[in-house]
């Protein structure tokens, strides 16, 4: 995680001159089919109980985030968003 935004921060400071804006969105914990595969039974239950404790943020939760710093002014830039649920379920 830190490296990715390490490498949006300088991709941010080369091509920000340009008009380029670069986003590090960070996802808190979500519905998705990660870990559905899983081998290690005692990690897939482990995120399934996290999943179960939390109220996790959907796909149209990331992506509203997105549209958000999307929709900024063009002189604007959303640098960094971390998205996270607000209550657990």
């Amino acid at each position: 995680m830190a490296a990715v935004a390490h490498l949006t921060r300088n991709l941010r400071a080369e091509l920000g001159p340009r008009g380029v804006r670069m986003r590090n969105i960070e996802p808190g914990v979500t519905s998705t089919e990660l870990g559905t595969g899983m081998r290690d039974a005692e990690t897939r239950a482990s995120l399934s109980r996290m999943r179960t404790d939390l109220d996790p943020l959907t796909a149209p939760d990331i992506a509203e985030a997105i549209a958000f710093s999307v929709a900024a002014p063009p002189n604007v830039n959303v640098a960094e968003t971390v998205v996270v649920p607000v209550r657990r379920a």
